[in-house]
């Protein structure tokens, strides 16, 4: 959301941009702090399999209005901690208008996910964007805002239905074998349904649980072929919240081989 479509925008306007795209990645990952946002419950780091699908068409560009649909799937694998697994998978409608350098764009997802084998929740998802690319360059920037509402339906004991609001910017750079290099950075501020006596028996605050994230990204990928690279990813997230088990620091690392088309 937001930041996606800044690359399939930047290879358009070179004219010889297939509309339908997909990308795979296959990698290991390093989680410094596996289950920091699931059930609350911090259970340390592990390594593991992480897999990214993307795919979506892009409309062709031939006036100021512009459309474009995409599908993005993710699956990570612990080696230890496999209740930890994750499988989430978002669809997105993204109507699009152009004005010389500066496009306006309406992402709109639906996404759905399962821990474990088993549904943790629905989110819907909408995020205005703005993105510019720089002139007589291979480089893009985007602004965007976040808006999310999470239904939660992993029938646990916390009711975490949750409101989520926030913005974004990302930075990319092209080079000319269409290797590339993504910069980001978030901010999302959400309150939860639950109140914070219900993560914490001790506590006599009936005030609901609110979290704030800060993440921030660098992901490289370096084209050996047309079809065929390397890539690696960084994201640190830091969450602060009323609720003690959600203040943290998380590290996530990953690094593999993509296939694109």
């Amino acid at each position: 959301m937001g930041k996606g479509g800044i690359e399939n925008r930047v290879e358009q306007l070179k004219g010889d941009l297939n509309p339908f795209y997909a990308r795979l990645r296959l990698g290991g990952l390093y989680d410094s702090r596996v289950g920091s946002s699931t059930n609350g419950v911090d259970i340390g780091s592990d390594t593991g399999f992480a897999t990214t699908l993307s795919a979506g068409w892009q409309a062709p560009i031939e006036g100021a209005f512009g459309f474009r649909t995409d599908y993005g799937g993710y699956a990570s694998f612990y080696q230890d901690f496999n209740e930890y697994d994750v499988i989430d998978q978002s669809i997105s409608l993204e109507p699009q208008y152009t004005k010389g350098q500066l496009t306006y764009s309406l992402p709109v997802a639906y996404g759905y996910a399962l821990e474990d084998n088993k549904t943790d929740y629905v989110k819907y998802t909408v995020s205005p964007t703005l993105t510019y690319l720089i002139p007589q360059t291979n480089q893009a920037v985007a602004f965007y805002g976040i808006g999310a509402i999470i239904d939660d339906r992993d029938h646990s004991a916390y009711d975490e239905d949750a409101k989520t609001a926030g913005a974004g910017c990302a930075y990319i750079l092209f080079f000319k074998d269409v290797s590339t290099i993504r910069l980001s950075l978030d901010y999302q501020h959400s309150k939860y349904d639950e109140a914070v006596l219900g993560y914490e028996p001790t506590s006599t605050s009936t005030d609901k649980r609110t979290d704030d994230n800060l993440v921030a990204g660098l992901d490289i990928q370096y084209q050996l072929t047309n079809f065929f690279g390397i890539y690696t990813n960084y994201s640190f997230i830091h969450s602060t919240s009323n609720v003690d088990l959600y203040e943290y620091n998380r590290h996530l690392v990953e690094a593999g081989i993509a296939f694109k088309y």
